[in-house]
C-alpha cells in the first residue's frame, strides 16, 4: 500500500466531526463565505470604532505589583512626562550662552509644542529676600557692621575716615583682649590688620586693599555649589549669589543643557506620539546650530529616545515587510508549483485576522506596545494551518479525488493535526494569563484567541473558497508541489544512524547554552546611529551623568535632609537634587533683624560726597594708639609690626603727598561701602522666601500636586547596564524602601517579564502535554510530537550561546512562536506516522507543508535582520535560528526516529479486500511519484470518507476509472 494513500482507519476521534463539518461547508460554500465575510466586516468596523492603543510602557506593567504601585503613586503626584534634554557643546561659555538663549526664546514662543522650559535660573525675587538665607551668626555680623556704620546712612560720611576707623578698631581690641576664648580678640586684631594694611598699601601706591570685612553671602543650607550649575538646584544656588541668571552648565562651562517637556499628540492610535513636537524641536535646533556654527547641539532624553525608537522601528518594519512579502511569495509559489491555492490560504487567513481584531476589541479593548506584535505571531503560526490543509488537498486532487471529496479527505486526514496543534498552541498562549506581567498577559490572550480563529478559518472558510474556485477545474489544473518526500528518502535508509548523529550534534550544540546570557540593557536594543542614544552614551562616558534618576518622596524638611545625607553616602549614588532645602530656616527669628537692618539702610544716599582728609598727624596718633594696645598682646606682634610700618611710611612721606594718597584711598573705600550697603539694602525685603519666588518650571519638577517634594537620586556609571543598575537599586532601597523612578521600574519590570516568559513556558508545557495526550491517547506518541519543539529550542539556545547572541526584551517573544511552530509540525508528523501501516515514510504532502511553513517563517522573520533597529534585528536573528532548528528536527530527526521505531511494524492488509480494488491494484501500471521507488498506481483510490453523498462516491469512481483507462492506454 502506498504511503501517500489515505489510511483505512482514522486514528483521531476528531476525523469524523471535522469531515462532517467540511461536507456541510462544501455543500453550502457561498453561504459560508457570505457569513464569514459579513463577520469580518463587522469585526473590522467594531475594532475601528472601539480598539484603542496604549503606547506607554506603564501599560505593560501589572498595576497591582508593589513596585508599580509606588510608581503609580508618584505619577499621580507628578505625572509621567520626562524631560527632553537639549545638549550644547562649545569650547567656552562665551560661545555657549548665546546659543542657549536663542533656543530658549524659540521654544518658549511655541507653547503648542513645548512647556516647562528650563534653560537658566533667574532668582531676582529671591535675591530681594537674601538676608533670610544667612545663618544666625552671619546675620548678627551684618547687623553689627551696620550698627557701627549707622551714621553713614544718615549722611555722616566722616565716620568712615581712616583715622576714625583705626581709633574704633583700637578701642575694640582693648575691650576684647581679656576674652577667655580668644575668638573676639582674634577678630579684632584681624580688623586692625585689614584697616592698617589698606592704609599702608595706599601710601605705597600698591593695589587697593579694602578696609571692609567680607560680607556674608546668602547660601542654601546643606547645598554645595561647585562654581558651575550642572543641575537645577546648583543653578538656583548660584543665582542667589549672582546678579545674573545661572545656566545649567557642566564641564567648566563647555557643556550646557536646556530641559523642556513635550506636548504629546493625543491621537490614541499614534504609536509615535509627540512626533510633531520632536520635529519642531529639531527644526529649531537646526536653525540655532546654523546661527551658531561654533556650538554643537544635540537632543536626547527618554521621550526623544522612545520617539526615535518607535519611528525607526516602524520604518524598519515597513522595509522588512516588503522584503519578507516578496520572499515568502517566492517560497510558496516555488514549493506549491502555483499561486492559486496559496492565495486561497492567504485569503482565509485575512478573514481570520479581521475576526482577531474584533476579538481583541471585545476581550481586551486595546493594544499595547507588546501585544501589537500579535499580527506577526499569527502570520508565523496561523498561516501554517492553511498551508497544511492546502498541501494535503492538492495531494488528494493529484491522486484522483474530485474537489469535494479531496476537501473532506483533507479535513479528515490533516484536520486533527491542525486542530490539535492549533488548540495546544492557543492553550500555551492562554496560560500566559497566569503570569504577572500585564503586557505579556494581554499578548497571550489576544494571540491565543487569534490562533483559534485561524483554525476556524482554515477548517471552514478555506474549504468553501477552494470548492468555489476549483468547482469546474479538472485534475490537470492542480499544481504539483515540490517532491520533498523523495529528497528525504535517502535518510530513511539508515534512520538509526541519522537519529543518533542528530542527538550527538544537538548535545554538542547544547554546550553553548552555558554561554547564553540575558541582556537587560535597553540601549542595546535602540536603532544604530540614533543621535539621542549617542548623546546619552556620551554623557555617561564623559560626565558620568544620565537622564535616569530614582525618586524619593518627602513630606518634611527633616525627612528630606536625612534622606539626602544617607543617599549621598551610598557608593552607587553620584548626586542628588531637590529644592525643599532651598527655603531658609528660622524665619521668625530672622524677621525682626531683617526689618531693623532695612530700617537703618532706608535713608542711604545714592552718591558718595567728597570726604574731608585727615592730617597726617591725626592719622599717626590713631596708629600710635593702636600700636600701644597691640603691644600688650604677645600674640599680636605681626599686626603691631604692620602698624609700625605704616607709621614709618607716614613719617617719611611729604604731608601733602600723604594727604593726596589718603584722599584717593578713603574716597574709593567710601564708594565700595556705598555699593555694599546698597546691595545689602536690596536683600532686605521683609517678606520671607516662598516657592512662589522660584522659577515655575523648576517648581513643577520638584513639588507635586498635593505638595509632596521629590528627591532625585542619580547613579554612578551607566544605569542601562544591569550590574550597575542592580547595585544602584539595592542602595536606593536600603535608604528608602518606597523609592521609585524609571531605573527601578526598568529593573523590576525587566526581571518580571523574564520570569513571566519562563513561567508561561512551564505552564504551557503542562497544558500542551495534557492536550496532546487527549488527542493521541498514549504517552509515547505525545512525547514524539513534543520532540521537534524540545530539540529545536535546545539547539537554538545553544547556537545563540556559541554565536554570542543574548536573549533580550525584544527577542524573548520568539518563545511562544517557536512553541507553536515546533508543536504544530510535531503533531502533523505523528498524525502522519499513525496513519501509515508498516515502516514509516514521511508523506509528500506533510513534508512539503512542513518545509513551506518553516521557510516562510525563516524568510519572513529573516528580513528583520536588515533592520537598523537592533531589537528587531535581534528578533529576526533569533527567530531565523529557531525556525531553522525546528525545521531540522521536524524533517530529519523526528522522521528518522519514527522510521526506526516502525522498522518492524507489519503492513496491514486491506480489511475490505473487494475484488474490484484488488484487480485494479494488480492491473495498474508501475509509477514513480517522485517521493520514493516505483509502486503500483491505485487507479481507483479507495474512498474511506463515509460521509460523502452517493453522488460524490459516483464522481470519485468515475474519476478513478478515467485515470485507470488513461493509464492502461499508456
Amino acid at each position: 500500500m502506498s504511503a501517500e494513500r489515505m489510511p483505512p482507519d482514522e486514528t483521531s476521534f476528531l476525523s469524523r466531526p471535522l469531515g462532517a463539518a467540511t461536507a456541510l461547508v462544501v455543500k453550502h460554500p457561498r453561504a459560508t463565505l457570505a457569513l464569514a465575510g459579513a463577520l469580518a466586516v463587522a469585526c473590522s468596523v467594531y475594532s475601528a470604532l472601539g480598539l484603542g492603543f496604549r503606547t506607554s510602557r506603564l501599560d505593560l506593567l501589572n498595576p497591582k505589583s508593589s513596585y508599580n504601585q509606588l510608581w503609580l503613586r508618584y505619577v499621580d503626584e507628578f505625572g509621567d512626562e520626562d524631560d527632553a534634554v537639549v545638549v550644547f557643546q562649545a569650547k567656552s561659555p562665551d560661545a555657549l550662552l548665546p546659543a542657549i538663549d536663542r533656543l530658549n526664546q524659540a521654544v518658549t514662543a511655541q507653547p503648542q509644542f513645548f512647556r516647562s522650559v528650563l534653560a537658566k535660573v533667574d532668582s531676582a525675587k529671591l535675591r530681594a529676600k537674601g538676608l533670610y538665607y544667612l545663618s544666625a551668626a552671619d546675620l548678627a555680623a551684618i547687623r553689627s557692621f551696620v550698627v557701627q556704620l549707622e551714621p553713614v546712612p544718615a549722611g555722616d560720611w566722616g565716620a568712615i575716615k581712616p583715622a576714625n576707623l583705626i581709633y574704633q578698631a583700637a578701642r575694640q581690641c582693648d575691650q576684647v583682649r581679656n576674652d577667655p576664648i580668644g575668638h573676639a580678640s582674634s577678630a579684632a586684631e584681624a580688623n586692625v590688620a585689614r584697616l592698617v594694611g589698606g592704609v599702608a598699601a595706599a601710601l605705597e601706591r600698591r593695589e587697593y586693599r579694602s578696609p571692609w570685612p567680607p560680607m556674608p553671602q546668602p547660601a542654601m543650607a546643606d547645598l554645595d555649589t561647585f562654581g558651575e550649575a550642572s543641575s537645577a538646584d546648583e543653578a538656583m544656588a548660584g543665582a542667589m549669589t549672582e546678579s545674573k541668571p545661572q545656566y545649567l552648565l557642566a564641564e567648566e562651562g563647555r557643556l550646557g543643557f536646556v530641559l523642556l517637556k513635550l506636548n504629546l499628540d493625543e491621537q490614541s492610535g499614534q504609536f509615535d506620539r509627540g512626533s510633531k513636537a520632536v520635529d519642531a524641536l529639531r527644526l529649531l535646533i537646526a536653525q540655532t546650530a546654523k546661527a551658531h556654527p561654533e556650538v554643537k547641539i544635540g537632543l536626547t532624553g527618554l521621550p526623544i529616545m522612545e520617539n526615535d525608537e518607535m519611528r525607526e522601528s516602524a520604518s524598519s518594519m515597513w522595509q522588512a515587510n516588503v522584503l519578507s512579502l516578496g520572499g515568502v511569495s517566492l517560497v510558496v509559489i516555488a514549493c506549491f508549483g502555483g499561486i492559486r491555492h496559496p492565495l486561497l490560504a492567504a485569503a482565509a487567513f485575512t478573514l481570520a485576522m479581521a475576526w482577531s481584531f474584533g476579538f481583541t476589541t471585545l476581550a481586551v479593548g486595546h493594544l499595547n506596545i507588546l501585544s501589537a506584535a500579535f499580527g506577526a505571531i499569527l502570520i508565523g503560526i496561523g498561516m501554517d494551518f492553511g498551508i497544511h490543509y492546502v498541501a494535503r488537498y492538492v495531494d488528494l486532487r493529484n491522486r484522483g479525488f474530485d474537489g469535494s471529496d479531496a476537501l473532506v479527505g483533507a479535513s479528515r486526514s490533516v484536520g486533527p493535526g491542525i486542530v490539535t496543534g492549533g488548540v495546544t498552541t492557543a492553550i500555551a498562549f492562554f496560560t500566559v494569563a497566569l503570569t504577572d506581567f500585564t503586557g505579556v498577559v494581554e499578548l497571550g490572550v489576544i494571540s491565543g484567541g487569534g490562533v483559534l480563529l485561524c483554525i476556524v478559518a482554515a477548517m471552514l472558510v478555506l474549504p468553501a473558497m477552494a470548492r468555489l474556485v476549483d468547482r469546474k477545474r479538472q485534475f490537470d489544473h492542480v499544481p504539483q508541489p515540490l517532491p520533498v518526500g523523495s529528497w528525504l528518502a535517502p535518510l530513511a535508509k539508515t534512520p538509526g544512524t541519522v537519529f543518533l548523529g542528530s542527538l550527538v550534534a544537538t548535545a554538542l550544540v547544547a554546550l553553548g547554552c552555558y554561554q547564553l546570557r540575558y541582556d537587560h540593557n535597553l540601549l542595546n536594543l535602540q536603532p544604530v546611529g540614533l543621535e539621542s542614544v549617542a548623546i546619552e552614551e556620551q554623557l555617561l562616558a564623559g560626565c558620568d551623568q544620565s537622564v535616569w534618576y530614582a525618586v524619593s518622596l518627602c513630606s518634611s524638611r527633616a525627612e528630606m535632609v536625612k534622606k539626602r545625607q544617607l543617599f549621598e553616602k551610598m557608593p552607587s549614588v553620584q548626586r542628588t537634587e531637590e529644592i525643599m532645602t532651598m527655603l531658609p530656616t528660622g524665619i521668625e527669628q530672622k524677621r525682626p533683624i531683617v526689618a531693623e537692618i532695612r530700617e537703618w539702610l532706608t535713608p542711604l544716599s545714592r552718591d558718595v560726597p567728597l570726604l574731608p582728609v585727615d592730617q597726617p598727624a591725626e592719622l599717626d596718633r590713631a596708629l600710635a594708639q593702636c600700636e600701644a594696645v597691640l603691644r600688650t598682646s604677645p600674640d599680636a606682634s605681626q599686626t603691631a609690626d604692620l602698624v609700625r610700618h605704616a607709621r614709618r611710611l607716614l613719617a617719611e612721606m611729604d604731608p601733602r603727598q600723604a594727604m593726596a594718597r589718603m584722599a584717593e584711598y578713603q574716597q574709593r573705600a567710601a564708594g565700595e561701602l556705598l555699593a555694599r550697603l546698597a546691595a545689602l539694602a536690596q536683600c532686605t525685603s521683609p517678606e520671607p522666601p516662598t516657592f512662589d519666588d522660584f522659577p515655575r518650571p523648576l517648581v513643577e519638577r520638584f513639588i507635586g500636586r498635593t505638595g509632596k517634594h521629590q528627591l532625585r537620586i542619580y547613579g554612578h556609571g551607566s544605569l542601562w547596564d544591569m550590574a550597575a543598575l542592580e547595585k544602584f537599586v539595592h542602595d536606593v532601597k536600603r535608604v528608602d524602601p518606597a523609592a521609585t523612578g524609571k531605573p527601578l521600574q526598568t529593573y523590576y519590570a525587566s526581571h518580571q517579564m523574564q520570569r513571566s516568559y519562563v513561567h508561561a513556558a512551564c505552564y504551557a508545557l503542562v497544558a500542551i502535554t495534557i492536550a496532546i495526550l487527549l488527542d493521541f491517547g498514549n504517552l509515547r506518541d505525545s512525547l514524539l510530537a513534543l520532540l521537534p519543539m524540545a530539540l529545536g529550542v535546545v539547539q537554538m539556545f545553544g547556537l545563540m550561546g556559541l554565536f554570542g547572541i543574548p536573549l533580550n526584551a525584544a527577542n524573548m517573544i520568539v518563545l511562544p512562536l517557536l512553541l507553536g511552530i515546533g508543536l504544530d509540525t510535531g503533531v502533523h508528523m505523528v498524525h502522519d506516522f499513525r496513519s501509515q501501516p508498516g515502516p514509516y515514510r514521511v508523506s509528500g504532502s506533510t513534508a512539503v507543508a512542513v518545509l513551506i511553513t518553516a521557510l516562510t517563517t525563516i524568510v519572513g522573520f529573516g528580513a528583520l535582520m536588515i533592520a537598523s533597529h537592533r531589537g528587531l534585528a535581534s528578533l529576526g536573528r533569533v527567530m531565523t535560528i529557531g525556525a531553522t532548528c525546528c525545521l531540522f528536527t521536524s524533517l530529519v530527526v523526528l522522521p528518522a526516529l519514527l522510521t526506526w521505531l516502525s522498522r518492524n511494524r507489519r503492513r496491514q492488509e486491506d480489511a475490505d479486500d473487494d475484488s474490484f480494488e484488488t484487480s485494479t491494484e494488480l492491473a495498474s501500471p508501475r509509477k514513480t511519484d517522485g517521493d520514493g521507488p516505483a509502486e503500483a498506481v491505485p487507479l481507483i483510490p479507495r474512498p474511506h470518507f463515509d460521509l460523502l453523498p452517493a453522488d460524490g462516491k459516483r464522481r470519485q469512481t468515475r474519476a478513478a476509472a478515467t485515470v485507470a483507462s488513461e493509464a492502461l492506454r499508456e
